[in-house]
């Protein structure tokens, strides 16, 4: 399904959106014909996509109903595509939503600016239905994450309100009965009444762990019948890791803690893992003084699962990232997929393209002699050395470890030489000092390679890292074409 929308005729396009079931997507873009393209990929990948050419109608459309795609230009006529985007985020649920900005704006800056303000993806214009074809795949899974995720956070706040709850009535509870506890027999009704409604098991311990008294889901939870209760101990019948240590929630109430709040986790008999959370408070006899501890105890198997779950989901999300934290150029990801189409861009039209393959001599020494945290202060310089050096157009990656790569199209190898040229003595210039008494020089290696017809991007890269090696076993601190 297409539509179209501005702010003053959006109420019709609401009404018609509205009963359509399945994944929407809101195109932001001024220009008519990229409008089209964008529309008919996106509607072949089963999305409901609504068109707005301003940012005041995509503002009025994404108002009406939560879109989970957005595909937006930089350049509006009437906002900044990054306030449009900032805006977007700082919604209810901005974070659930994938976002791919399209924009003439490509240098790794500006893409890094992007980034920042909230953008997914980046795509440069022109519009290339096959490069386009490779985001939609990528957002596809970004988008079911979300989804995913957003469950998840559903799912998680339900099971804190609900523990919450119970926490608060069970401290109301207790808190009655201390404070009637001169009364005997009417403490005795409220706390059992306290046995009989609270959620999870409860049990009564003395100063000697021996357990006074415990309610059926206690039990249940030990897996023992009621009769193994008398005389027994609290770590024979429900024994954790904090069990004998300065964490045992009774031996720190002998020394004054009010409320202790505890999580622990335990292998059942038949082998499943079931996480617990232990609230524990005083139990004071009639006259005021400790008598032991009061145990709520409830099962958080299903939170903890949540937790774990959207932590795994965030750690998904880091690795479609394209650019790399320490370096702030791209990373691997970005360069497989950018190289593969400059190949085939480069064979389809006949233009040159060149790729430099960076390795820096002697990096493991120098982590093993200053550490990994210098180590980590090189890498980035060298990432500005790359960046201050290349065109606009060129394609810088952190490749893995301490190895970059450097995609130039439309360059010859001999044009290619020149930038790497222009790096290594760039690099070679700087001046580290990894403590007071001492400073470094470092130098790259580098392999440079030239496009040869019909071949592909890994014959490429196998090419320039053959250079590459001869460059470091020819002395190193130098470059090789051929």
């Amino acid at each position: 399904m297409r539509s179209s929308a501005n702010p003053t005729e959006y109420t019709a396009l609401t009404e018609s959106v509205s009963g359509k079931a399945g994944l929407t997507a809101l195109i932001v873009e001024d220009d008519q014909g990229v409008c089209d393209l964008l529309q008919r990929i996106v509607e072949s990948h089963g999305y409901t996509t609504i068109a707005c050419h301003t940012a005041a109608a995509a503002k009025a459309a994404f108002a009406a109903g939560f879109p989970h795609l957005i595909l937006m230009d930089w350049l509006l006529p009437d906002m900044d595509g990054l306030e449009l985007t900032k805006a977007f985020r700082a919604s209810e649920r901005g974070q659930y939503l994938t976002i791919l900005m399209i924009s003439g704006k490509d240098s790794p800056e500006e893409i890094s600016t992007a980034i920042a303000a909230g953008v997914n993806f980046f795509m440069a214009k022109p519009v290339e239905r096959q490069v386009m074809e490779i985001w939609m795949a990528s957002a596809a899974t970004h988008v079911h994450d979300c989804l995913q995720r957003e469950e998840d956070d559903l799912a998680l706040a339900k099971i804190r309100e609900e523990l919450a709850d119970n926490n608060l009535q069970l401290e109301e509870a207790i808190g009655r009965a201390n404070a009637m506890a001169m009364e005997a027999e009417q403490a005795y009704i409220e706390i059992n009444q306290i046995f009989k409604t609270v959620a999870g098991g409860i049990i009564l311990v003395d100063k000697q762990c021996k357990i006074l008294r415990c309610n059926d889901a206690f039990l249940k939870m030990a897996g023992v019948e009621r009769k193994a209760v008398q005389n027994s101990k609290c770590y024979e019948l429900f024994h954790s890791c904090m069990c004998g240590t300065e964490q045992c929630p009774l031996q720190r109430i002998k020394k004054g803690e009010k409320y202790i709040a505890s999580e622990i986790e335990k292998v059942e008999a038949s082998g499943k893992t079931v996480h617990y959370s232990i609230i524990s408070t005083p139990f004071n006899g009639p006259a005021g003084d400790l008598v032991g501890t009061v145990e709520h105890i409830t099962d958080i198997t299903e939170r903890v699962k949540a937790v774990r779950a959207l932590a795994e989901s965030e750690r998904r999300y880091k690795e479609l990232s394209i650019v790399d934290e320490l370096t702030t150029l791209f990373n691997k990801r970005y360069f497989n997929t950018h190289l593969k189409l400059e190949v085939e861009r480069a064979s389809r039209h006949g233009q040159p393209l060149s790729l430099l393959l960076l390795d820096i001599d002697n990096f493991k020494h120098h982590n093993d002699t200053y550490g990994h945290a210098d180590g980590d202060r090189v890498l980035a310089r060298l990432g500005q050395v790359i960046a201050e050096a290349v065109r606009v157009s060129d394609i810088p990656c952190r490749y893995g470890g301490e190895e970059f790569t450097i995609i130039l199209p439309a360059a010859s190898g001999e044009q290619a030489t020149v930038v790497a040229e222009r790096i290594r003595a760039g690099f070679a210039g700087v001046i580290f000092q990894p403590n007071p008494q001492e400073t470094v020089q470092k130098t790259v290696s580098i392999g440079v390679t030239q496009y040869r017809t019909g071949e592909s991007g890994q014959s490429l890269l196998e090419r320039a890292d053959q250079n590459m090696y001869e460059a470091k076993q020819s002395g190193k601190n130098r470059l090789v074409l051929k």
